[in-house]
């Protein structure tokens, strides 16, 4: 009788150390699937950070490429403008890259037409050179003014300031009476509008554009 107790005894110790044995292999082996799968996650959102900021690298390189290549200064092209359109008012100054190259789009009036011409910001030369009649509703148009505004560079660097990228295109305009640049910034996809009081530096305006 005590010898049937032992042998079942020992029996039952046998079965739980195998099961004890079983689920430490079963939770090692969770352990490890789970150490796997975090690394490969972790070595997913790296590669995926590691090619956003390769995007955002070549994007300001390229852009930076680009801005090289503007020769003619902001009064250079306000000189091509008025060769076309002697003594006409200036209404606003775009800066805008078309394609691969930078082209300038001047708008200028005076009592009855509206006149644009665009020029090319590095070769200087002017194509669709335009003019038509104002409407009567647009016959009350203000100049932009020009004395004491600060340069393009200038806006660039409090745009940037703002919104951290590349400078990419300007324009400047008038609203109210008062001048202004509007600077684009651009990092990877991301795009920022910057409105900047061209006579006081003051932001006037972020706008995002993701």
């Amino acid at each position: 009788m005590n010898l049937t107790k032992l042998t079942s005894a020992i029996l039952l110790g046998a079965a739980l150390l195998t099961g004890t044995v079983a689920c430490s292999k079963q939770d090692n082996s969770t352990a490890q699937t789970s150490q796997t799968t975090s690394h490969k996650s972790t070595a997913a959102k790296s590669s995926d950070s590691s090619q956003t900021n390769d995007s955002s690298t070549e994007t300001t390189n390229s852009v930076k490429t680009e801005i090289g290549k503007i020769k003619l200064t902001q009064q250079e092209a306000i000189d091509k403008f008025h060769s076309q359109f002697s003594g006409k008012q200036i209404k606003s100054i775009d800066l805008s890259l078309e394609g691969k190259q930078y082209v300038y789009e001047i708008e200028g009036f005076d009592d009855t037409h509206e006149y644009s011409a665009e020029i090319n910001a590095e070769t200087g030369h002017a194509s669709s050179v335009h003019s038509e009649r104002l409407d009567h509703d647009d016959r009350n148009e203000q100049a932009l003014n020009l004395d004491g505004i600060i340069s393009r560079d200038e806006a660039s660097v409090i745009a940037e300031e703002h919104a951290h990228g590349t400078s990419q295109e300007w324009k400047l305009d008038q609203e109210h009476g008062k001048t202004y640049w509007d600077v684009e910034v651009v990092k990877g996809r991301q795009s920022t509008e910057v409105k900047i009081d061209a006579h006081s530096k003051k932001i006037l305006e972020i706008e995002h554009d993701d």
